[in-house]
């Protein structure tokens, strides 16, 4: 028998079909689980979050900030949301951030008496639809590398009491221009 049979023998053996299929198999899954992994988070917030939610927390928030005592000369200068940017390599804020920085604003911006008064209507629905869809989207185990920024910023609207809560509403449209760049 010649060295090519041989070869051509060897190859077509049963065994050896069957080891390369299931390796071909093998690598075909992982491949797809990477790809999966890689584009999931992302991916599955801009699906999920309707624009149209977006545009009318836009226009009620900017209504809201229309509303809103003006502010005292002193506190236009503090600003109580870090300088993120969606674009931008350094200082990058992804979906968790986000998140975080909803959940700061719920429990301690538009639950106050202060700003409760002054909210539109059905803004509260508006809020939960968002915070809701972020919490399904957004898996919590991963651990944000901007954690101390955020409890930062939480302690720095806690600490200014309504005040803080009426500049935190005020900068609010950032957080939805955010979210906007995001989608």
């Amino acid at each position: 028998m010649k060295k090519a049979d041989r070869l051509l023998q060897f190859s077509m053996s049963p065994t050896i079909m069957v080891r390369m299929s299931a390796l071909t198999l093998f690598i075909s899954l992982i491949a797809g689980v990477v790809v999966m992994a890689t584009a999931g988070q992302g991916v599955t917030c801009r699906r999920e979050i309707p624009g149209e939610l977006i545009r009318e927390l836009w226009n009620r928030t900017n209504a809201l900030i229309n509303e809103l005592p003006k502010e005292e000369r002193f506190s236009r200068r503090l600003r109580l949301l870090p300088k993120f940017c969606t674009k931008c390599s350094e200082r990058s804020i992804g979906w968790l951030e986000l998140q975080k920085i909803i959940d700061i604003y719920q429990a301690s911006v538009f639950s106050r008496a202060a700003i409760k008064k002054f909210l539109p209507q059905h803004y509260d629905e508006l809020l939960y639809r968002l915070h809701h869809t972020l919490q399904h989207c957004v898996s919590s185990s991963k651990h944000s590398k901007y954690s101390k920024t955020i409890k930062k910023t939480a302690r720095k609207i806690k600490k200014r009491r309504d005040e803080g809560a009426l500049k935190a509403v005020r900068e609010f449209s950032f957080i939805l221009r955010w979210i906007d760049e995001l989608m």
